[in-house]
C-alpha cells in the first residue's frame, strides 16, 4: 500500500456529543479496495461511547475512496451469477419488514441503493403498486438505477429535496448510515419524509458480534476504512433514532458472513503476507461463503448477536 496516494483527511469530533476527547479502538488500512495508503483511526468517545472514524476523508475525496469497481454498483459483475443468484435469494428476506409497514400505493425509498439490487428485488416479490425510489449520489448508480427504470434522485440524502407530493412510507438505509458524516441528519431527514406510521428500516454493522471482538484492533470487515465513518452498537443507534423524534419497535440482530471473509482475508494478507491464500476468502468464493454463513449462524445462536444489526423505527 505504500506506493498508493494518501487522501486527505479531516480530524472529527463526536456527532453526538461533540466532545473532542476519545480513545483509540483501531489503527487500520484500506485491506477491501486499497484506495489511499493512510492509516486511519477509531476512536471512542469518552463521554457518550460512541465509536466513529477520527480522521475521516475529506467530502472532495468520495470519488477516491468509492472506485468504480466499488461492490454496491455492480454485484453481478464483482460477484458472479451464481453468487449474486444466491445473495438475491438471502435479500428476499429483506421484502418482509417492508411489507410488514408498507401500506397500498406508497412510496419505498431505498437510500445509497447503489444500482437498485434491492429495489429490484422489492419489485418482484413486494406490492405491485410501491412507487420505488433510490437515492445515491453516484453516478454509475443512477445510471444502473434509470437503466432498470426505477425513479431515482441523485444526490446525498441529508440534503435532498423530496420532489413527490406524497410522504414516504418506507425508507431503508442498507450498510448506508455507517457511511455517513452526521447521522443524526439523516435520521432526522427520514422522520421529516415519512408519513405517520412510516417506518425507517436500517441495516448496518453491529459492535457487539464476536468476530467484531475477535478481529476489533485492526481486521475487522466491518471497520471498511476509509468508509464507515460512525459505527453502532444497538443502544447507541437506538438512541440515536430515539432523539431523532422516530420510535424504535425493533432490534435483530441478522446473518452477515462477509464480515467473517474480509476480517480472516485481511489478516492473512497483512499479518502473515499470505496473499493467495487471503484471497481464496473473496466473497465471490461459495465454499468459504458457505462456511462464514454457517459459522454467523452457529454464533447467532449461542450468543444471540452477529456482526450485522436490523433497527426498524417508526414515526409516531
Amino acid at each position: 500500500m505504500s506506493a498508493l496516494k494518501r487522501v486527505e483527511t479531516i480530524e472529527s469530533d463526536c456527532c453526538f456529543c461533540h466532545s473532542k476527547s476519545a480513545s483509540s479502538v483501531c489503527r487500520t488500512l484500506d485491506f477491501c479496495y486499497e484506495t489511499c495508503s493512510n492509516e486511519f483511526d477509531y476512536v471512542a468517545c469518552d463521554d457518550c461511547g460512541h465509536v466513529y472514524l477520527r480522521n475521516r476523508p475529506t467530502l472532495d475525496e468520495l470519488g477516491t475512496i468509492y472506485p468504480s469497481n466499488y461492490l454496491a454498483y455492480q454485484y453481478e459483475e464483482q460477484l458472479g451469477s451464481f453468487i449474486n443468484e444466491v445473495r438475491n435469494w438471502v435479500q428476499r428476506g429483506k421484502v418482509s419488514p417492508i411489507r410488514k409497514y408498507a401500506q397500498h400505493g406508497d412510496f419505498i425509498v431505498d437510500v445509497g441503493s447503489g444500482a437498485g439490487d434491492l429495489l429490484d428485488i422489492v419489485r418482484r416479490f413486494g406490492d405491485p403498486s410501491w412507487e420505488l425510489v433510490g437515492v445515491d449520489f453516484s453516478e454509475a448508480a443512477i445510471h444502473g438505477l434509470e437503466q432498470r427504470g426505477f425513479r431515482s434522485i441523485s444526490e446525498r440524502f441529508e440534503e435532498c429535496d423530496w420532489p413527490f407530493e406524497r410522504s414516504a412510507g418506507v425508507i431503508v438505509m442498507n450498510q448506508l448510515i455507517e457511511h455517513l458524516e452526521d447521522p443524526r441528519i439523516a435520521l432526522r431527514k427520514a422522520r421529516e419524509l415519512l408519513r405517520p406510521g412510516g417506518a425507517l428500516i436500517i441495516e448496518t454493522p453491529a459492535l457487539e458480534g464476536p468476530d467484531a471482538r475477535i478481529f476489533r484492533d485492526r481486521y475487522w470487515g466491518q471497520w471498511h476504512a476509509p468508509r464507515h465513518w460512525n459505527v453502532f452498537s444497538a443502544k447507541s443507534l437506538s438512541a440515536a433514532a430515539e432523539q431523532a423524534g422516530l420510535k424504535v419497535l425493533s432490534v435483530e440482530y441478522i446473518v452477515c458472513p462477509f464480515s467473517w471473509l474480509h476480517s480472516l482475508q485481511y489478516m492473512l494478507r497483512d499479518r502473515w503476507g499470505w496473499e493467495r491464500l487471503g484471497r481464496w476468502f473473496d466473497v465471490d468464493h461459495f465454499v468459504p461463503l458457505v462456511a462464514a454463513t454457517g459459522l454467523d449462524l452457529i454464533q447467532r445462536a449461542f450468543t444471540s448477536r452477529t456482526s450485522n444489526m436490523r433497527v426498524v423505527a417508526q414515526h409516531p
